[in-house]
C-alpha cells in the first residue's frame, strides 16, 4: 500500500517550471541587459591542486575591447567567501577566497576575471591568461586517514578538517539493544545538473541612490544579497537581488561584480563559465 502522507517515495513530482521553458518563456542571464553594460569572464584552475606560481595577464589585457583582468591582488581587501547557513568550528581558515590565493583547491576554482566591452572579447582575452600552478597531490581516497599537508605545502591544515556526526538518545544502548545491526558502506559517483545556460548574474550600480541591483537566479536571494558585510561596505544604501532567471549566480561571481560595480560605473555582466 502506497504511503500517502509525507513521504514523496514512488510518487511522481509534478513539474512546475516546464511551462515557461516550453513555451520559450524561460528567463536567462543573457535576457538581461543594461547600456553600455561590461561583461565578465572568470579564469579557472586546471588542476585539482597546486601552488599558484603566477598568474599572467599581460598579453590579456593587451588585447583590443579589454577593460581590465583582475587577480586576488585586486581583491584582496575583500574577505573570504562565508558560510551561507551552518557554521562548523575549526573551518573558517578554509573558507574560499574569491578568486584563489596561494594555492588552487579543486578544477574550477577561480584564479582570475577578465571584464571586457562585450562577450566575446572576454572569452578571447580569458584564454590568453596563463596560470603557473605547481601541481601537488591531491586527496583522491575519501576513506584515506586524516593527514596534515606537507609543511611546506598549506601548513597547518588537515585533509579533513572537520567531521559532523548527528544524532540523538542514546546510541550507544540503541545499538547494543538493536535486534540486528546492519552496516552499509554507500558510495555515489558524481552527478550534477544539466543547465540549458551556464552560471550568470547582472549587477547595475546606481550612483545616483547608492544601490546595487543584482539579477541572479538565487534560491536564497537574501543570503546572495549579504555574502559579506565587508563586500558591500562600499554600497552605503544597500542591494536588491532580484531573482529572475532560470540558471544560478555562483559566490565568486556575487562577490566580484559588486566591486566592479563600484570600482567602474558601468553595470557588469558575468558568465561564470
Amino acid at each position: 500500500m502506497r504511503d500517502t502522507g509525507m513521504s514523496g517515495i514512488g510518487m511522481s513530482v509534478k513539474r512546475l517550471e516546464d511551462g515557461p521553458l516550453l513555451r520559450g518563456q524561460g528567463c536567462f542571464a543573457a535576457d538581461f541587459n543594461a547600456p553600455g553594460q561590461v561583461h565578465m569572464r572568470v579564469v579557472r584552475s586546471p588542476v585539482a591542486f597546486g601552488r599558484i606560481l603566477a598568474v599572467e595577464i599581460d598579453d590579456a589585457v593587451a588585447l583590443p575591447g579589454v577593460l581590465a583582468v583582475w587577480t586576488i591582488a585586486d581583491v584582496d581587501d575583500l574577505p573570504p567567501i562565508d558560510f551561507r547557513m551552518t557554521r562548523i568550528e575549526g573551518l573558517a581558515p578554509y573558507r574560499q577566497h574569491v578568486l584563489a590565493r596561494d594555492y588552487v583547491r579543486y578544477v574550477g576554482e577561480p584564479v582570475a576575471v577578465v571584464f571586457a566591452v562585450d562577450p566575446y572579447v572576454a572569452e578571447d582575452a580569458a584564454d590568453l591568461v596563463f596560470c603557473d600552478v605547481d601541481e601537488l597531490d591531491a586527496v583522491l581516497d575519501p576513506l584515506a586517514a586524516p593527514s596534515a599537508f606537507k609543511p611546506d605545502t598549506m601548513p597547518g591544515f588537515l585533509s579533513e578538517p572537520a567531521v559532523v556526526r548527528k544524532g540523538y538518545g542514546d546510541l550507544d544502548a540503541a545499538f547494543a539493544d538493536a535486534h540486528r545491526v546492519i552496516e552499509l558502506e554507500v558510495k555515489i559517483g558524481r552527478h550534477s545538473g544539466v543547465p540549458m545556460e551556464t552560471r550568470g548574474a547582472l549587477a547595475v550600480f546606481d550612483a545616483a541612490r547608492d544601490v546595487l541591483t543584482m539579477y541572479g537566479a538565487a534560491r536564497c536571494p537574501t543570503t546572495t544579497a549579504t555574502p559579506s558585510p565587508a563586500c558591500w561596505a562600499a554600497i552605503p544604501r544597500g542591494c536588491n537581488c532580484r531573482k529572475a532567471m532560470s540558471a544560478a549566480a555562483s559566490a565568486s561571481a556575487a562577490s566580484s561584480i559588486p566591486k566592479t560595480c563600484w570600482s567602474a560605473p558601468p553595470p557588469c555582466a558575468s558568465a561564470c563559465r
